[in-house]
């Protein structure tokens, strides 16, 4: 009985190792041969084995290469896509395959990302699926640093993730455009909650509490708060929206070629005329988004302007793209985009000398400059609630001054009519 075991277990392992690249993994909360309660079934000992999704392969494929007979594969998969998008598995993701002291797959577990994962149970002659997930532990953390050339390096540089550089960059896109502004010098600080696994192992980032980025010496600061009403968002020391009706940049870009001005010498023409729109270079093709909601007015090739959308804003507001080298399928007249919404892709269409966007911003038809124009907040921290954000804001603050050091937990501050914080 165990030889016989111990041979079918040797033969699965080969074709197992066929697609695997890697060190094999532990199991995702269960020893090699653990005693499990199978519903309607008795004790029986689980063997597990790891299997990884190679280039090509499908759930079928990896189920019937472990052994699973052809009959029971569409129940498994059916049982399975009931509870997760088994279209999304990539290469390389791992698959456990447990079985039972005859050799017969009894369970099949599928982890999802680092805090859920989905098991299939074989009850009886069918195949029942289920999701389990478990909270990451969180530990609120000061990250500190100076720019040499960019926020993304200097956070890279000093073990942070790449993805911490776009959310500190998301949070005070109202008031800072990255790409162009920053200046070697600046420096930075920020809260933000980093997930663990049960084995103490640095999994991600949890929510970015608060951020000061100082800019040629100016501070800019954004603090997260919770109102009673369940929203959220970042505001200013004073507790003042962050977030503007409008981005300061419609696209990421390397340089501005082109300023808002009465009175230019057209590059190509070689006449004086105005040029009521800012000129961004960026590589061909590079996402356009809107800068604000609205309704798509008019999209599609405009002679001289090349293929262009004009979007309808709260307000009054108009804004205009050009030259762009293409549109998404989607954008059409009538259609409506929210803000950061990609709308076209950088080109150079129409009478251009390379590519780059020429971006408008206009209200009831008057053009405005879209570096300079002030532009409408939103709502800021009621005044009812403003002692308390103060207090969070206040300890945040001291937090800054904790260089690269642990934030201490906070207690949750109750506000009335629901919890300030996260």
């Amino acid at each position: 009985m165990i030889g016989g075991l111990l041979g079918g277990v040797v033969l699965f392992g080969v074709g197992v190792l066929k697609s695997w690249n890697g060190p094999l993994p532990e199991a995702p909360g269960m020893p090699a041969a653990a005693a499990v309660t199978v519903p309607d079934g008795p004790q029986v000992g689980l063997f597990s084995v790891p299997d990884r999704f190679a280039r090509g392969d499908s759930l079928s494929d990896v189920l019937v290469r472990n052994g699973l007979p052809h009959r029971e594969v569409g129940s498994v998969s059916a049982a399975l896509t009931a509870v997760a998008n088994v279209r999304r598995l990539k290469v390389g993701q791992t698959i456990w395959l447990h079985r039972d002291e005859r050799g017969h797959l009894a369970r099949i577990e599928l982890p999802l990302d680092d805090f859920r994962e989905v098991a299939v149970l074989r009850t009886g002659t069918a195949w029942d699926a289920h999701e389990f997930s478990r909270e990451p532990l969180d530990r609120r953390e000061v990250v500190q640093g100076e720019v040499d050339s960019s926020l993304y390096q200097s956070l890279v540089a000093a073990g942070e993730r790449p993805d911490l550089a776009g959310r500190i960059a998301r949070a005070l896109e109202y008031d800072i455009d990255f790409h162009r502004d920053t200046r070697a010098g600046d420096s930075y600080s920020a809260v933000v909650d980093k997930l663990y696994d049960d084995a103490g192992e640095w999994k991600g980032y949890g929510d970015l509490h608060a951020v000061r980025y100082i800019n040629a010496g100016r501070s800019i600061h954004a603090f997260r708060f919770e109102l009673p009403t369940g929203e959220s968002g970042y505001y200013d020391y004073e507790g003042n929206s962050i977030q503007r009706a409008f981005l300061m940049s419609p696209v990421e870009y390397t340089r501005i070629s082109g300023v808002f001005t009465s009175r230019r010498l057209h590059p190509i023409h070689r006449v004086y005329r105005p040029h009521y729109g800012v000129d961004y270079v960026a590589p061909l093709g590079t996402p356009v988004r809107s800068t604000a909601d609205g309704v798509v007015t008019d999209a599609g090739n405009r002679g001289p302007n090349g293929i262009m959308v004009t979007l309808r804003h709260a307000g009054g507001y108009m804004t205009k793209y050009l030259h762009l080298s293409r549109l998404p399928p989607e954008i059409r007249a009538g259609r409506r985009v929210s803000q950061r919404d990609v709308i076209g892709f950088v080109g150079s269409t129409g009478v251009s000398t390379g590519p780059h966007l020429d971006y408008r911003l206009y209200r009831h038809g008057k053009p405005l400059n879209p570096r300079t124009h002030i532009l409408p907040p939103g709502p800021p921290i009621p005044a009812e609630h403003l002692p308390v954000f103060e207090a969070w804001r206040d300890e945040l603050v001291g937090s800054f001054e904790q260089p690269a050091r642990r934030a201490p937990a906070r207690t949750p501050v109750t506000v009335v009519g629901g919890t300030e914080g996260s």
